[in-house]
């Protein structure tokens, strides 16, 4: 089988993604195939990085530069506005939707409907059409057979995708995954698609893990009780004080907590069957017969936190306003109350697609989601993603002893599994890539390009870890000692790294930059 031509496109040196591209492009050289790179040499009249902080362009962009792909190589790089185009393919306004809406952090349709998301994409429509056009050329002046791009949302990043659709080009997106370990790449998806993540979670789901595997799905949640997720992207409420369920004389406790509609809004396969999340929110109401006091609305902790220059106004705004007309008790998103705390006490949450279903689920709590999510496919979440599935929905809490205790022993059990095969069957190379910290990343370059390439020319998916257990055993020792809350010994059982890890270093003369850049904000702060 003849070697490939394969395209890598990192436009934002956002850390780790350069990184774990580079890494790729080393293994597929290693395995006799050659890779070519596309690059921003400030060519882009505007981007989602400089839309998004105050900062002059020209330092934002030197920034970008120094730590882009030239500081990791010399060879094969074609910037943007090298790469002249030959055809006046044009890009979809609508292309530069999902990057408004997070610079933004736009929540209501009345948001959207305004003049600032209008400007936003607008200002962005111009670099969309350059790197549309550049891209193609670039693939097409390079023969690539398939592309690997980072994100493929983000305005610059997903005219790159398109470039590819366009040509009939098998594409990759790139991205940093959920805990860290290994890279999360979706074939002909962008890094919001839900396709391959649907299809394993689902395939995964009723198969009993190992003892190994169980330790490793639990270590998760263990970190997150602890508040040592130092992993992720961003750690929320890590300053939380535990408090006592703040609403008095209510039937119920059910704990509502939204998540931002921008970070998915525009997507086909995250939209809901309700108008708003809201709405789903008083048909839940309406048909649980619930009262006022029966309900606590949390605000996300993120919504406190700027993103670059941008506050989450639009959502708290949204959430709380709607909280107070209906006489529902709102804890603020700067309020340091646990929220971890608040999924111990409650009987249920509503999520539409947070994280915070993790928790709760392996806690045994009724988790009831209103929208698509990465866990949909997993078993332990009640969905009402609309009206029609609204009518068989019960409160756990009232049904028969018997079925409530069935439930409490399966929604663990499920929420492990989902969590093993989110974290070690959908990401790749997840034994040979490791976060050490939120950008600070580790090597073991003995890893199968193979993987790689089989992805790139068979479009599909594979586990990285197909292993499971004959029987339930192993699982249910973990669970006991979840029920038991022992987060520090299950911390404490996992196996240690068995690797060879190096760094992936870069060119003689940039390596200070990271030393300079670890004391640097990251991505999007």
């Amino acid at each position: 089988m003849k070697p490939l031509r394969i395209g890598f496109a990192t436009i934002y040196s956002w850390r780790p993604h350069v990184e774990h591209a580079y890494f790729l492009a080393r293994l597929a050289e290693k395995a006799g195939h050659e890779a070519f790179f596309l690059t921003c040499d400030a060519d882009l009249p505007t981007c989602y990085t400089r839309e998004m902080r105050d900062r002059p362009a020209w330092q934002e962009c030197l920034q970008c530069r120094a730590g882009g792909i030239r500081s990791y190589t010399r060879s094969n790089i074609t910037s943007i506005g090298e790469s002249a185009p030959r055809d006046a393919a044009p890009a979809q306004p609508g292309w530069t939707h999902s990057s408004a809406s997070t610079l933004g952090r736009f929540e209501s349709d009345a948001d959207y409907a305004g003049p600032e998301f209008k400007a936003i994409a607008a200002r962005l429509d111009p670099a969309v059409q350059l790197s549309h056009q550049a891209a193609r050329a670039w693939i097409c002046d390079q023969r690539l057979d398939a592309i690997c791009v980072f994100n493929g949302r983000m305005d610059a990043t997903r005219a790159i995708y398109e470039a590819a659709k366009s040509l009939g080009v098998r594409v990759v997106s790139l991205e940093r995954t959920w805990f860290g370990d290994g890279l999360q790449l979706y074939p002909e998806e962008t890094c919001l698609g839900l396709g391959s993540v649907h299809r394993l979670i689902g395939r995964w789901r009723d198969l009993p893990l190992t003892g190994r595997q169980a330790v490793q799905a639990a270590s998760y949640v263990a970190r997150r009780f602890l508040r040592q997720n130092v992993k992720e992207w961003r750690a929320y409420n890590v300053g939380a004080t535990s408090a006592p369920w703040p609403v008095q004389g209510g039937r119920r406790k059910i704990l509502l907590i939204p998540s931002s509609r921008n970070e998915v809004w525009g997507h086909p396969d995250w939209e809901s069957g309700w108008p708003d999340p809201l709405a789903a929110y008083d048909a839940l109401i309406d048909h649980l017969r619930l009262e006022p006091r029966d309900l606590l609305l949390r605000c996300h902790p993120n919504w406190g936190e700027k993103i670059g220059r941008q506050g989450g106004e639009y959502s708290e705004r949204h959430y709380a306003d709607w909280a107070a007309r209906r006489g529902i008790h709102a804890i603020p998103s700067t309020d340091a109350t646990s929220t971890l705390g608040l999924i111990e006490q409650c009987d249920a949450i509503v999520v539409a697609n947070g994280s915070a279903a993790l928790e709760a689920g392996i806690l045994g709590k009724q988790v009831i989601g209103i929208a698509p999510s990465i866990y949909q496919e997993a078993g332990f979440r009640d969905s009402v993603a609309s009206s029609q599935e609204l009518a068989s929905l019960q409160l756990h809490a009232e049904l028969e002893a018997a079925e409530q205790a069935s439930r409490r022993e399966s929604i663990p059990r499920l929420t492990l599994r989902f969590a093993y095969a989110m974290v070690h069957r959908v990401p790749q190379y997840t034994r040979f890539v490791r976060a050490d910290a939120t950008t600070r990343f580790k090597y073991d370059m003995s890893a199968d390009p193979e993987r790689f390439i089989e992805l790139l020319r068979g479009g599909e998916l594979q586990a990285d870890d197909d292993e499971c257990a004959d029987d339930m055993r192993a699982e249910d020792e973990v669970l006991r000692r979840i029920e038991r809350r022992d987060w520090r010994g299950l911390l404490d059982a996992l196996e240690p790294e068995t690797g060879v890890y190096e760094p992936v270093r870069r060119r003689l003369l940039f390596r200070h930059i990271d030393s300079v850049r670890q004391w640097l904000p990251v991505g999007d702060r």
